[in-house]
């Protein structure tokens, strides 16, 4: 290479002296190179060679492409005059990073023993003058070296070796990331990893408040590195639990959410630790914190503008609708599809927002209507997501319209209880008569509009009252919001018997009726209402939004969770509900 023109003598230069092992930190480092005939392709090959991320041992491309089929590519490709190329850039460059780069390539390619030797014997000389501001890198070149020597089985004594001295040299934080590795590309025998694991306990400091962090990942893995070997576990659960005390004592607030959450997690250990004594004593101050913890809340109000447009298209959109005769008012809210949320936008935005904010960055917690937290995956961030947006854009699209028509429409006398169970009565399948029971017979008294009604009827006795009476009292909607939600169960099974489906599930050799998120899945529900409407109830009933339903029948909403808007919410998930009549056949005497 000593023919290197002028013009891209300082690229050249510039690859021989790379420093960096970061692929951020080595683009900073390599200089531009002009464009000369005969080299262009020597100098896409140096660029195309530092086109491969390290990952799980293997050089994988950072771009992915598909096949005719759809297929991911992840295939090495290069031409034999490019490979002709690499190794005499292997034979001639004197930079060890490079030399491992250019060998474990052409390892990738060929197969050849001769080329793992040298990327591994090249990968440890690496190691050996790693920077310090780089030793992140470490695992990472650690696992090509562990890669390279299981899948050619050569230098095995060797790369172990290495990962021993690693083991035993570096420091505690650094430690636990060489035993993932190990772990992770399954290169011990079980007896060496028993000698590992007889090492990890010590690297624990309990009397360090800065060491939790890094305690936490090396006992994290020691818990793989347990199971692996089938050594019980509950010591290292121990020490997890203990290790969340380096965190109390710097939270010693009770209304700290870090407190409380950090105790839920000192629980959760010693359940695994199966150490019931203190497991009692942890829960009881859990309990405890959760009657003390405060979380603030942050409100983003629309501007000036946008309120007015807002409020404008509210009193144009309402004043439509009520010039609608009554029945038609709520036919209005329990067929129409523009008013509802799209889920499969919803998602879309969820998606997006996640991605275009540094929110996937952060640990997220949640607190249940218990104040039980729970730390979120990726998955359930997603999923968390999707349930903020759908319940914002439910406001803005629907909520917000019926309010507005109901309570000018309790104004001007359109809509009142009587009107309402009119309209049920004559416009839907809740006025129809039926047998529930094989045990009985026909009640003629029997609708499920007669189960309804009372619900109904506190609900919209208390709504009525409070427009007409113009007060800002209180009002008691827990009677209205606790038998709507367990009738709104009830309805849906029978609507799907109604309708010739079945609501029967096998379990285990016993027939058992179908829960209400099975009630939601059933085919006939699918076959008769929009995903729009059962997104709507899965939203409002089920763990995919508020879970109404469970927490009414687990008596786990405190007054303040029984306001108008959740009643509201509820009746409107009844009138979607109610939007079918059937045609009942009478039998020929």
């Amino acid at each position: 290479m000593n023919d290197i023109p002028n013009e891209i003598t300082d690229f050249y230069n510039s690859l021989e002296n790379l420093q960096s092992l970061n692929i951020w930190n080595i683009q900073k480092e390599l200089k531009n190179s002009e464009r000369i005939e005969n080299w262009d392709d020597k100098v896409i090959i140096e660029r195309k060679v530092l086109s491969f991320n390290l990952n799980n041992g293997q050089l994988l491309s950072n771009s992915q492409i598909t096949d005719l089929n759809g297929k991911i590519i992840n295939n090495i490709h290069f031409s034999e005059i490019e490979i002709i190329y690499l190794k005499n850039r292997l034979n001639t460059t004197l930079n060890f990073w490079l030399k491992s780069r250019y060998s474990h390539i052409l390892w990738q390619i060929t197969k050849h023993k001769e080329f793992a030797e040298k990327a591994i014997d090249n990968y440890i000389e690496t190691i050996k003058t790693i920077k310090a501001n780089e030793v992140r890198e470490l695992s990472i070149l650690v696992s090509a070296i562990f890669y390279i020597s299981r899948k050619s089985k050569i230098k095995i004594d060797e790369s172990k070796e290495l990962a021993s001295e690693l083991i035993n040299e570096l420091p505690y934080w650094l430690k636990g990331i060489i035993v993932n590795e190990i772990l992770t590309q399954n290169y011990f025998t079980k007896n060496e990893l028993v000698n590992i694991s007889e090492k990890i306990i010590n690297w624990i400091e309990l009397d360090n408040p800065n060491s939790h962090f890094t305690n936490k990942n090396n006992l994290e893995i020691a818990v793989k590195l347990f199971d692996k070997i089938q050594k019980p576990k509950e010591p290292i659960y121990k020490l997890l639990a203990k290790n969340e005390d380096l965190i109390l004592n710097q939270h010693p607030n009770d209304e700290d959410f870090v407190k409380i959450t950090t105790i839920g997690n000192k629980a959760s250990y010693l359940k695994k630790a199966k150490d019931k004594k203190n497991l009692e004593i942890v829960l009881k101050e859990y309990n405890r914190l959760k009657q003390k913890v405060k979380l603030k809340k942050i409100s983003i109000p629309l501007d000036d503008k946008g309120t007015k447009l807002f409020n404008d298209y509210l009193k144009i959109k309402s004043e439509s609708i009520l010039k609608l005769p009554n029945e038609s008012i709520l036919a209005y809210f329990s067929v129409n599809e523009d008013i509802l949320v799209d889920p499969i936008h919803n998602t879309k935005i969820a998606e997006d927002s996640i991605k275009k904010s540094v929110y996937h960055l952060f640990s997220t917690t949640t607190f249940d209507i218990n104040s039980n937290h729970k730390n979120l995956n990726d998955k359930e961030k997603l999923e968390k997501q999707k349930i903020d947006n759908y319940i914002i854009s439910h406001n803005i699209h629907c909520y917000s319209l019926f309010l507005k028509v109901f309570v000018n429409g309790v104004i001007c006398g359109k809509i009142n209880y009587y009107k309402i169970y009119e309209y049920l009565e004559e416009h839907t399948w809740f006025g129809e008569k039926f047998k529930r029971s094989i045990s009985t017979d026909l009640d003629d008294d029997s609708t499920w509009l007669s189960m309804l009604a009372p619900g109904i009827h506190n609900l919209f006795s208390q709504f009525e009252l409070s427009i007409l009476m113009n007060t800002n009292k209180i009002n008691n909607f827990i009677l209205a919001i606790d038998s709507l939600t367990l009738k709104f169960e009830g309805a849906l099974r029978d609507f799907i018997r109604l309708s010739g489906g079945n609501t029967t599930k096998d379990n285990q050799g016993e027939l058992k009726e179908q829960l209400l998120d099975e009630l939601l899945d059933n085919p006939k529900i699918k076959e008769y209402f929009s995903v729009k409407d059962i997104e709507l109830f899965k939203n409002t009933f089920t763990n995919k939004g508020r879970n109404i339903r469970n927490n009414v029948a687990h008596s786990f909403m405190v007054f303040s969770d029984y306001n108008l808007q959740i009643a509201l919410l509820i009746f409107f998930c009844i009138l979607r509900l109610s939007k079918y009549k059937f045609n009942v056949k009478k039998a020929c005497s």
